[in-house]
């Protein structure tokens, strides 16, 4: 193993159980000694064995890739959870040791060895915050290999799920690092601008996300929830929407369990009180400084229709709702947290019904027209209520 870097100026090889790495930097050798000697005895990176005059020799270990293990599991989000587990449980561990950013360091400058991560290259951490990291690995996920893919996000957006039960990191500020990430990412590798998909990444990592599925179905005659569309239920394909988020929730009536894996159960406190109740009492258990709420009777609503929804400039409002047909629609919701919370709970002590007049009188709204999304069909956003309904969409 040789390999000479031609931006840094480094050569590295192998000789035997050694690994000799000779820096272009004194800088960098100096910075990456320091690290190995923090980490030393961790098993967070292989045991430095020498380090004078701009050469570090290491003990070779024997693993894989980690970035190659992680394309192995690319369409298993289980397999792919797994590592980012071992990820983040290292970078846990890392940031308690050093305090300091990994910087620029790739997924590819880790080794799975016996079952555990450790970092190869350290010469670009610096001081900096774990929300930058998380914001630049994530937005590494969602742009490889040349750009937004479908597969890139979604393995962006579980990355930073798993790591929200890992680290109590601040979400504004993630939200605030993803775009400037992007950007900096577009530029490196040439690719073209698209603010709106980093607006969309830094909402939903910045969002909890509950379905509401409390209503009695009392015109369908039966549990709509569990009721099939194109092969899953009505529940799962609200819930997959969301599935991602930091924080799941499903509200539903008081004395229900809606058993939902990886959802946390929100009952109501009062019985008959309506959609605003799960509104206001979810806002109190939100952790988020955004707020989504689908019902569970959308079953048409598309994750491309859900990313224009979210893709918006956040400092316009506090509530965000789309129009379709010049109506307003009340679902898709989303709400600025911390103000939601004051006026959900205010109607509430008035004895208010409506979701969108208790909204109206209240918090400042965004309305964003449907009809934007080029692909948009007034069925994405019907609530399916009657046997007639459900009929319409299964034919």
């Amino acid at each position: 193993m040789n390999s000479v870097s031609p931006d840094s100026g480094n050569t590295v090889e192998r000789q035997g159980d050694r690994i000799i790495k000779t820096f272009g930097s004194r800088i960098a050798f100096v910075r990456e000694q320091g690290i190995y000697e923090k980490l030393s005895g961790t098993g967070l990176a292989p045991q430095m064995l020498y380090a004078q005059d701009g050469v570090i020799e290491t003990a070779y270990v024997e693993g894989r890739d980690f970035y190659e293990v992680f394309l192995e599991a690319t369409g298993d989000p289980k397999k792919q959870a797994a590592c980012f587990e071992l990820f983040f449980d290292w970078y846990r561990r890392y940031r308690d040791i050093t305090k300091i950013s990994i910087g620029e360091i790739d997924f590819e400058d880790f080794l799975i060895a016996d079952g555990r991560l450790l970092c190869l290259d350290f010469e670009h951490c610096k001081p900096g915050s774990m929300e930058e990291d998380v914001a630049r690995l994530a937005c590494l996920l969602a742009l490889y290999p040349r750009g937004y893919t479908t597969a890139g996000m979604e393995s962006a957006k579980l990355f930073v799920c798993v790591g929200a039960s890992f680290l109590d990191w601040q979400p504004e500020i993630l939200a605030k690092a993803v775009p400037q990430a992007a950007q900096e990412l577009e530029e490196r590798y040439g690719l073209k601008r698209l603010p709106a998909m980093a607006q969309y990444l830094a909402a939903y990592f910045t969002c909890s996300g509950v379905v509401l599925a409390g209503g009695k179905s009392s015109r369908m005659h039966q549990d709509k929830r569990q009721m099939e569309v194109d092969g899953r239920t009505m529940l799962e394909a609200s819930t997959s929407l969301v599935a991602a988020m930091p924080r799941r929730m499903i509200s539903v009536a008081k004395g229900e369990e809606a058993g939902f894996p990886g959802f946390e159960t929100i009952q109501d406190e009062h019985t008959d009180f309506g959609p605003i109740e799960g509104i206001a009492r979810t806002l109190r258990f939100s952790d988020q400084p955004w707020t989504l709420y689908l019902t569970c009777d959308m079953p048409l609503l598309t994750d491309k229709l859900l990313r224009l929804f979210l893709s918006y400039p956040k400092d316009e409002a506090d509530a965000f709702m789309f129009e379709a047909g010049g109506v307003r629609q009340t679902f898709p919701l989303l709400l600025r947290t911390e103000n939601a919370v004051r006026a959900l709970q205010e109607a509430m002590e008035k004895n208010e019904r409506s979701v969108q007049g208790a909204i109206e009188n209240r918090l400042k709204i965004k309305t964003i027209r449907a009809e934007d999304f080029r692909d948009f069909a007034p069925r994405m956003l019907w609530n399916i209520n009657t046997p007639e309904d459900y009929e319409e969409i299964t034919k």
